[in-house]
């Protein structure tokens, strides 16, 4: 069949280019450490559960609690078979922790990206999207009605040339991540705001790696900046990082809300998330709020981490907390590395293309709150002398 010849061509070609992707097994033991099917132990560097809270014991007893009197599912979409009384709660509960009029929980982040830019984005609009955004944001983009404009990355210069081109739009939308999740930068989003109020535009901010890692209380990239609730501001998140649990959500207006409960096919068309994860959701959310410990601890690890790397050339983006990306470029380097540190019992994941350009390769380390300061010094160690003498 012509299908299959073509598929297995590609499947050939990321071998010879060392492309290929397979998908490990790896049981966690708790937030920070795993185990493969052969009973090899790893500690895990390159975890999204920035704060450990996938394995809290309230969260899990929220979640049981749930599982126990309402099942393992939810039977459907929330418009044919009503919205558990949590998801209306865990709504209002995200809303007021991003300090928005109303938020919209879709079943993932990617979702939640493609749910929102797509629906918004309508024949006659301009979307602007930073060249590094996330895969669900180029999507949404693709999916929408809108013309697309790739601006160079945080180039602010550029893009006000850009928005100037195209001041005639109908609409224009400026869309970035907060975090980048490949190179742990964070959006100038000050100057993007001034933009979008020069120009009359809407900002929508996947603040994703943020939650729970910018900000002193981990509110994220606004609280980074000291920017106050502002109706052009779009916050796309989601509860599968720093809140350990599952579900993307949308904050903004009670107009556009209710505009994406008309009009977004991912949010009505889809079996809403069951309430074991809403409640998790629920419970996470309030101990982020009750404990801001966990994100000055986190950034504490992450200082301790730069030191060590710094001592031996190595350098991150500046305000880069919860992703510290190792940027080799070699494909074949990088892998090298990763299977050396994976034999060491230290797992830390490969980025390669697609994911990042070609040459640009990388080895994904990320911070947990919940990292032993000793054992994290250790792998620190490890990490860079199996680099060191690889490359």
């Amino acid at each position: 069949m012509p299908g299959e010849t073509y598929w297995q061509s590609e499947i050939e070609k990321c071998h010879r280019i060392n492309l290929t992707r397979n998908i490990p097994v790896l049981k966690f033991l708790d937030a920070t450490h795993g185990v493969t099917e052969t009973g090899h132990r790893l500690f895990v560097a390159c975890t999204n559960d920035y704060l450990g809270l996938r394995f809290h014991p309230e969260v899990i007893e929220s979640a049981q609690k749930c599982m126990r009197y309402d099942g393992s599912g939810s039977s459907g979409a929330r418009l044919t078979t009503g919205a558990h009384p949590l998801a209306n709660q865990l709504e209002r509960e995200l809303a007021d922790f991003k300090h928005s009029e109303a938020a919209l929980m879709f079943n993932t982040g990617y979702m939640a990206n493609i749910g929102l830019i797509s629906t918004v984005g309508c024949s006659g609009d301009v979307m602007f999207s930073d060249e590094k955004n996330h895969a669900s944001i180029i999507d949404g983009c693709k999916l929408s009605h809108a013309k697309v404009v790739i601006y160079p990355h945080r180039d602010v210069d550029r893009l006000r040339e850009l928005l100037n081109e195209h001041r005639n739009a109908q609409s224009r939308f400026i869309i970035t991540e907060g975090v980048f999740s490949m190179d742990g930068t964070v959006a100038p989003l000050p100057e993007l705001l001034q933009l979008a109020e020069s120009f009359d535009a809407h900002i929508i901010i996947d603040d994703a790696h943020g939650l729970g890692v910018l900000g002193e209380r981990g509110h994220g990239t606004l609280e980074y900046f000291n920017i106050l609730p502002n109706p052009r501001i779009i916050q796309v998140g989601t509860c599968s990082k720093a809140l350990g649990s599952l579900g993307g959500f949308v904050c903004g207006t009670k107009c556009l809300i209710q505009y994406l409960c008309q009009r977004s096919r991912p949010f009505l068309c889809s079996t809403m998330l069951p309430s074991s994860v809403l409640a998790a959701s629920s419970k996470a959310l309030q101990i982020l709020k009750s404990q801001p410990e966990r994100v000055h601890r986190l950034k504490q690890l992450s200082e301790m981490a730069k030191s060590i790397f710094s001592e031996c050339g190595m350098a991150f983006p500046p305000e880069a907390v919860a992703i510290l990306p190792i940027i080799i470029g070699d494909e074949t380097t990088t892998m090298k590395i990763f299977e050396n540190l994976y034999q060491r019992g230290i797992y830390l994941a490969a980025i390669r293309y697609p994911s990042v350009p070609l040459g640009h390769a990388r080895l994904r380390l990320s911070v947990c709150s919940e990292y032993g300061e000793d054992e994290w010094k250790n792998v620190l160690s490890r990490m860079v002398n199996s680099i060191k003498a690889i490359t």
